[in-house]
């Protein structure tokens, strides 16, 4: 009876209610879109060459979206807390005009380049706008998520973020498979599930009293020096994690049909990366927690750290072990030949999960200028490989690049960690 009343009371406990509502609105996002994946991967509807191109267009909103966002959304969020409401709105109508500015300027960039870009990429002439649109109106999203969240309001957040996925994945399969709209429809569904939510947002901004602040410099200013040191973290991440793609395409000349069929590959191995950002929720505001105690559990830490390693290790291998019987049964088999190299690019994100481990210790204490020197040395390292690889081996090359990066980056990260990290194993 007493684990009965224990059972009872944790479910009716405000914030593991509030937990389960974040972490539910996270997955039923995630695994949706994976099984729409067995329809959008039909020919019939999507050609690989189709999903080669669709692949450049989100991996273009992930290389500008740290240039955009620069990191305002940590920083509001972090400022909320600190600052009264009418230095708060400032601060928040502040941080709307720059990604605002950035926007506008990639259109006339992208609008200038846009024939090279068809040249080297297939980039059709709308993606000149549709790219910045669509990342400014992610960034008003999870501005608006955040805000959620610092509200309190766990079922405001549930709402917005089922609401867009369903809205989303939704419109593109009535385009995509009933109106023959092809990757169009997809293109389609994003912009009107995020555009119907920015509009949202931007009500719920007004209606908080957020909007219409004094537009202040001294916001400005502490904006851009944050920014700098998360910008190049989060340029480093995109140089890791997608510019192959690019490099691929670059070095194909299929109408990125090879991009199309590496990327869907890329989506399974990504399922490594939703496993431990999972388990990374749980497990970083654990260690921040000892970490900020006057005496460091070191033991605490290295059991945190086996528990990780561990799941990801059983991950790891069923994943590969199921992933033939998925392609087998569920993917078209023009795009089979990404299984003689999608274990490399499983195991490359595992020793990229392994990575951001450590890069932890860095965030926690604010090492900006190992974060900066560790950003630019994994970005020449990215460029390096996948120019080498893809050149050589085409999509091969390019698993063979993605594993040779990340265990290249994990030896740096733990080079730069070191001070954090070994104590783990000489202390108790």
């Amino acid at each position: 009876m007493p684990s009965l009343q224990q059972i009872k009371m944790l479910y009716k406990s405000q914030s593991v209610r509030s937990m389960g509502m974040y972490t539910f609105s996270n997955f039923f996002s995630k695994a949706v879109s994976f099984l729409l994946l067995f329809v959008f991967t039909n020919p019939a509807y999507i050609s690989p060459s189709e999903n080669g191109m669709l692949s450049l267009f989100s991996n273009s909103m992930l290389f500008l979206m740290p240039f955009l966002a620069m990191g305002i959304v940590h920083s509001v969020s972090a400022e909320y807390f600190k600052l009264d409401d009418r230095e708060f709105r400032s601060l928040f109508s502040t941080s709307l005009i720059m990604p605002l500015v950035v926007m506008a300027g990639s259109i006339i960039f992208l609008f200038l380049v846009r024939g090279k870009l068809y040249e080297s990429y297939g980039f059709p002439t709308s993606f000149v706008w549709l790219i910045p649109v669509v990342t400014f109106l992610i960034f008003i999203n999870e501005q608006l998520l955040s805000m959620a969240r610092n509200n309190l309001q766990p079922q405001l957040y549930l709402k917005a973020n089922m609401g867009k996925t369903i809205l989303e994945l939704g419109l593109s399969f009535i385009l995509v498979v009933y109106f023959a709209w092809r990757w169009q429809g997809r293109v389609a569904g994003i912009l009107a599930a995020y555009g119907i939510l920015g509009v949202y947002a931007l009500y719920y901004f007004k209606q908080k009293g957020y909007l219409f602040g004094k537009i202040q410099k001294k916001y400005i200013r502490s904006e851009l020096i944050y920014a700098i040191p998360i910008m190049a973290l989060q340029a480093s991440i995109f140089t890791m994690n997608s510019s192959d793609k690019f490099f691929l395409s670059h070095a194909t000349n299929d109408n990125n049909a090879t991009v199309g069929v590496y990327s869907i590959a890329c989506i399974f191995a990504s399922i490594i990366n939703v496993l431990s950002m999972a388990l990374l929720q749980h497990i970083f505001p654990s260690i921040y927690r000892v970490l900020s105690g006057e005496h460091i559990n070191y033991k605490f830490i290295r059991r945190q750290f086996v528990v990780y390693i561990s799941v990801l290790t059983i991950g790891l291998i069923s994943l590969i072990a199921v992933m033939p019987v998925v392609y087998d049964y569920f993917i078209n088999e023009k795009y089979h030949e990404a299984l003689e190299y999608s274990y490399l690019l499983c195991i490359g994100v595992y020793i990229w999960a392994l990575s951001y481990f450590f890069y932890s210790f860095l965030l926690y204490y604010k090492e900006k200028r190992k974060l900066l020197f560790l950003s630019l040395i994994c970005i020449a390292i990215s460029l390096a490989c996948n120019y080498y690889f893809i050149n050589r081996w085409q999509a091969m090359g390019a698993a063979v690049s993605s594993v040779s990066i990340y265990a290249l980056v994990l030896v740096i990260a733990l080079a730069f960690t070191r001070k954090y990290w070994k104590p783990l194993w000489t202390k108790s």
